[in-house]
């Protein structure tokens, strides 16, 4: 159990943020200026769900899991 949390939900967290780590070094507008209104709307949409839903359900999630050990 722990091996499919970590492979399904901790690591492409941690890729996720060295990710954002790298592109916040850069220059937000040459990065905006490269996208697509399709990847526009999938970051806002990701956003609108991330802080409306998402961040409970993640925090639900690991409650849930300390819970049960």
């Amino acid at each position: 159990m722990v091996d499919q949390i970590y492979y399904k939900i901790q690591y492409p967290l941690k890729k996720s943020i060295d990710m954002m780590k790298v592109i916040d070094k850069k220059n937000i507008n040459e990065i905006a200026e490269n996208l697509t209104e399709y990847d526009k709307e999938k970051i806002e949409a990701f956003i609108s769900h991330w802080s409306e839903n998402g961040k409970k359900e993640l925090q639900d999630l690991v409650n849930n899991l300390r819970q049960s050990k």
